[in-house]
């Protein structure tokens, strides 16, 4: 029987595409019990393809169409790129030649390499290999070569030049523990920069998000720009720019991309000599978006757009004229009421409602336990901490979200 590792026969991908088709909407774990689910193929491997391809629909639409691409194991597809930051990330470099040392799924190579000559593609984990490369095959690139080796080792050894390496550092042990620190990563940037640097004089590594940044900057060298990046209000990767030709100040941008392709980049302008003033609740408040709030521009996002901060631990920002172009949520706020379910009734037009804590004791689900509130509707409560150090809730309602 055909475990995943070998090339399948168009006969056999035909049975495939047809199973998962058949079953897309399918619960795995039922289907687990099942003795025969593809004639020919290993339960676990069909298992996998129809994860794969149920997880590809929203995140990889490109691969879900085609009918001959194979997944690869579960963690792989978790941990591989969304179409849309591949995309997005692909307009970041510029030349011929370019190295993915940490190839993957192959997502980010594939998206790159539409704007190069020429891309490398490393994997070390040779089952993860052969379903990439022949994906690629399938999606008819060819400016992709491929490697199924240590890339640290084909870097020392390679006399090539690139314009770019990318690096997405595997950031689990061998027990499966997260490691957030660079210095758990494998391969250990810290070990290698001068290597990288010596092979190419831009490097684009992505991080986890849980990255500290400014830690990250004092332990890499040569950073130039970082981008956090986030979709639809979450952040997703956390990108350093590395040059031999850092030459400014480094530059932190804030992308928040949408599912319809646009995005949203700010890119901090004021003066930090400048001072942030703080009021109480105005007649519009502003909620950035996560990528701001992970760069930590907490003062910078109110002297760019004029607005008073509602205390200094409580990144929420207000205003008596409106804002359009804010990058975040801006709402209509309503009333200012105390922490009190009785009073707070009163302000509410339904029982559903929308509960968001900033500089809170209390979570959102002791609130809506509280309150006995459900989830839902057109109005938004605040639960914060204002100058005066009360705990107020501000009730709103949403005007405008970039």
């Amino acid at each position: 029987m055909v475990n995943g590792e070998s090339l399948l026969t168009e006969q056999i991908l035909a049975k495939l595409h047809s199973f998962l088709i058949q079953h897309l909407h399918a619960d795995i774990t039922q289907l687990a019990f099942k003795k025969e689910l593809v004639k020919g193929l290993e339960n676990r491997f069909v298992l996998e393809q129809l994860y794969g391809k149920q997880k590809a629909k929203n995140k990889l639409p490109f691969l879900f169409e085609q009918t001959t691409i194979l997944y690869p194991a579960k963690v792989s597809v978790e941990q591989s790129t969304s179409e849309l930051v591949a995309v997005w990330k692909s307009n970041l470099i510029k030349g011929e030649r370019m190295i993915d040392m940490t190839g993957g799924f192959g997502i980010d190579s594939y998206h790159f390499a539409k704007k190069l000559k020429e891309l490398t593609y490393i994997e070390q984990q040779t089952p993860l290999f052969k379903i990439v490369q022949h994906n690629f095959q399938q999606l008819a690139v060819d400016n992709i070569s491929c490697h199924n080796t240590n890339a640290v080792d084909f870097l020392f050894t390679t006399t090539q030049k690139f314009d770019w390496i990318y690096l997405d550092p595997a950031r689990r042990d061998e027990a499966g523990n997260r490691k957030i620190g660079l210095a758990g990563y494998t391969p250990n940037m810290m070990e290698i920069t001068d290597l990288l640097l010596d092979k190419s004089e831009n490097i684009l590594l992505k991080t986890s998000p849980m990255l500290d940044i400014q830690q990250a900057i004092q332990q890499l060298k040569s950073v130039s720009n970082i981008y956090v990046v986030g979709l639809q209000n979450e952040v997703k990767e956390l990108l350093f720019v590395l040059s031999n030709q850092v030459t400014s100040a480094i530059k932190i941008h804030c992308v928040n991309l949408k599912k319809n392709g646009t995005n949203r980049t700010y890119t901090p302008t004021a003066s930090l000599g400048k001072t942030v003033s703080y009021e109480l609740p105005r007649k519009y408040l502003y909620e950035p978006n996560a990528t701001i709030l992970k760069a930590g521009f907490f003062q910078e996002i109110a002297l760019d757009f004029g607005l008073d901060k509602l205390h200094p631990n409580t990144h929420l920002y207000t205003s008596d004229t409106i804002h359009s172009n804010f990058p975040g949520r801006v709402f209509i706020c309503e009333a200012v009421v105390p922490y009190q379910a009785k009073q707070l009734r009163k302000k509410l037009s339904s029982q559903q409602v929308n509960i968001t804590t900033r500089n809170f004791p209390y979570t959102v689900a002791q609130m809506r336990k509280k309150l006995k509130l459900k989830e839902g509707g057109d109005q938004y409560l605040f639960g914060t901490t204002l100058l005066d150090g009360g705990l107020k809730v501000l009730v709103c309602r949403k005007l405008d979200e970039e």
